[in-house]
C-alpha cells in the first residue's frame, strides 16, 4: 500500500518550476485542466497573464477586425482577482505575472524548466524553444495538455462562454433568442374536458405515453394514464413540490436521477432519454435543476408514433405527436444549443 501511495502522489518527473500562461477570462474546466497539470508537475508555478493591452494587439488581429471579442474580456485587474481566489479555493500558491507578448518571459526566465500548453497552443512552446535556444537557456519540457470538450464535443473556450453557448462546465445553454420561440407550444393545446377525452382515446389507442413536467404527470395520473417515461424536477413554477407522493408505486419504483437545467439541456439527460427509447420501459425520470427543456429531447429521441405531454403555463397541457416531421422541427431546435 505504502508503495502504491508513492506511485499516485509522486511524479516520476517532477519539475523544479512550471510557467503556464493565459487570458483566464472566466476561470473553466480547460483552464483548470491546465492549471492542475501545472500543479501536477511542478514544485513551483508562475502564471503569466495577459494585460489588457496584450489582448488588444494579439487577441483581435487573431479572431478578425469587428469581432468585438477583446472587448468582452474582463479586465486585468479582474482576472487577475478571479484567478487568485480560485488558487485560494484550490490551496495552491503560485506566482502571477503579465506576460508581455506570445513568448515573454517564457523565452528569457531562466529559472524555469517546463511550460504547459494545450494542445491547441503546443506550437508557440516549440517557439518558445527556440527562442531560448538562441539565447543559450535550456529547452523547456513542454507538458501539453488536450483541450477538454463541452457537450457538443467543441472545445471549450472563454469565447464560447462569453458567447452564451455554454457554461464552464461545458454544458450547452439555451440562447437568449430562442426563448420567445420555445415559449410557443409545439403541439395541441388540451384545456378542460378536451384533456380527459383525449387522453381517454389515447389508452384505448394503447399509444406510448411520455410526461415532461410535475404537473403534466400528475394529470396524466389523474386521468388513468401512467406514462411509459415521466420526467420531473419536483418544482412548480419554480417552487418545490413534492410530486412523489402523488405519483403510483409503478412510477416510483423505476426511479432515476440526472442532473440538468436550468438553461442547458445536460449530456446525461439526453443520453437517459435516447436508452429509455431504446427499451421503453416504465420509467421515472427526476431532474435535480429543472425539466422544462427536456421536452426537446424527448420528441427528437423517442420513436415515431409516442405522444409526449408537457404543461403550457397559464393554457394547458401541450400534446406532440412525435412524426418525422416535429422531429426534424425539435431537432432544429436543438441545434441551437451547438
Amino acid at each position: 500500500m505504502a508503495e502504491r501511495k508513492v506511485s499516485k502522489f509522486t511524479p516520476k518527473a517532477m519539475h523544479k518550476s512550471v510557467f503556464i500562461a493565459g487570458t483566464f477570462d472566466g476561470i473553466h474546466k480547460g483552464h483548470e485542466s491546465l492549471l492542475r497539470r501545472a500543479f501536477r508537475e511542478g514544485k513551483a508555478v508562475t502564471i503569466g497573464l495577459t494585460p489588457d493591452a496584450f489582448i488588444q494587439k494579439f487577441k483581435s488581429a487573431s479572431r478578425g477586425a469587428g469581432s468585438g471579442s477583446a472587448r468582452q474580456l474582463a479586465k486585468y485587474a479582474q482576472r487577475k482577482q478571479a484567478l487568485e481566489q480560485w488558487l485560494l479555493e484550490q490551496g495552491k500558491r503560485a506566482t502571477v505575472i503579465p506576460i508581455q507578448d506570445a513568448h515573454e518571459p517564457a523565452a528569457s526566465m531562466p529559472d524555469i524548466d517546463a511550460i504547459v500548453v494545450s494542445s491547441d497552443t503546443a506550437f508557440r512552446a516549440g517557439e518558445i524553444n527556440e527562442l531560448r535556444r538562441k539565447r543559450g537557456l535550456k529547452e523547456l519540457s513542454i507538458l501539453e495538455v488536450p483541450m477538454v470538450e463541452a457537450e457538443d464535443k467543441k472545445p471549450i473556450s472563454s469565447t464560447r462562454m462569453q458567447n452564451g453557448e455554454i457554461d464552464r462546465n461545458g454544458r450547452l445553454i439555451m440562447p437568449d433568442s430562442m426563448r420567445d420561440e420555445l415559449a410557443q407550444p409545439l403541439g395541441i393545446v388540451l384545456s378542460g374536458s378536451r384533456i380527459a377525452e383525449v387522453l381517454r382515446s389515447r389508452i384505448s389507442l394503447r399509444e406510448t405515453i411520455i410526461s415532461v413536467g410535475d404537473v403534466a404527470t400528475e394529470t396524466l395520473v389523474k386521468h388513468g394514464v401512467i406514462p411509459s417515461l415521466a420526467i420531473i424536477d419536483q418544482k412548480v413554477g419554480r417552487r418545490p413540490y413534492d410530486s412523489l407522493k402523488r405519483l403510483p408505486g409503478k412510477l416510483l419504483e423505476s426511479r432515476m436521477s440526472v442532473v440538468s437545467g436550468p438553461g442547458y439541456i445536460a449530456k446525461d439527460a439526453i443520453i437517459a432519454i435516447k436508452q429509455w427509447a431504446k427499451n421503453p420501459k416504465t420509467t421515472l425520470l427526476v431532474v435535480d435543476g429543472e425539466e422544462d427543456l427536456l421536452a426537446l429531447p424527448a420528441i427528437a429521441y423517442v420513436p415515431l408514433g409516442n405522444v409526449v405531454f408537457y404543461g403550457q403555463p397559464q393554457e394547458g397541457l401541450v400534446q406532440v405527436i412525435v412524426t418525422k416531421e416535429k422531429k426534424q422541427e425539435v431537432l432544429a431546435l436543438l441545434a441551437h444549443f451547438t
